[in-house]
């Protein structure tokens, strides 16, 4: 079983859980099954009725700090300190 999300021009769309293994196949399903399918995705694999079969590409934000590795000697304290309750 493969799940598929997907959404319609309408703004609507769900979760289908199948037994349909390509993409592909799944994507073609879903056309024939609901009015105006626009967006199909599982994992990173996607496919827009603008743009056609493609890949997420995963980004960094650019809007977050980076984050500092962690502080070995609080990782230390916190080791040591004994558990109260």
């Amino acid at each position: 079983m493969k799940s598929y999300l997907f959404t319609t021009e309408n703004g609507r769309g769900g979760v289908i859980l199948c037994d349909i293994d390509t993409f592909e196949e799944a994507v073609e399903y879903l056309q024939q099954r609901f009015d105006g399918v626009i967006r199909v995705e599982q994992g990173r694999t996607l496919w827009t009725l603008e743009s056609g079969f493609g890949e997420f590409v995963p980004t960094v934000r650019v809007d977050s700090p980076p984050q500092a590795p962690p502080d070995e000697n609080a990782q230390a304290a916190q080791a040591q300190t004994p558990e109260l309750f």
